[in-house]
């Protein structure tokens, strides 16, 4: 599936985002599942709440982090990516 700016991710809501020794790590207890996050990740998780599109977490973001904004959208689509490779998200 392809990651677009209107669309709008959800979280799966077996995962579980954890921080252990300071990593923060999006696990799926049943599965097995574990996705490596940075702090930008970790924020980009809890922002998938099935209410924001791509596009508005991007903004979020480019707002709350102006020093990164030109690496902003790339992170974004990357980490979103990942998640949705490992069945942590679903598109909508």
């Amino acid at each position: 599936m392809t990651i677009t700016p209107d669309g709008i991710p959800t979280q799966e809501p077996d995962y579980r985002l954890e921080m252990l020794d300071g990593e923060a790590l999006l696990f799926h207890p049943a599965q097995g599942s574990l996705v490596h996050c940075n702090q930008m990740g970790a924020v980009i998780w809890h922002l998938c709440n099935g209410q924001r599109t791509v596009e508005e977490i991007i903004s979020l973001l480019a707002e709350a982090y102006p020093e990164a904004e030109p690496e902003v959208a790339r992170d974004v689509q990357r980490t979103l990516g990942q998640f949705l490779e490992a069945h942590a998200i679903r598109m909508g």
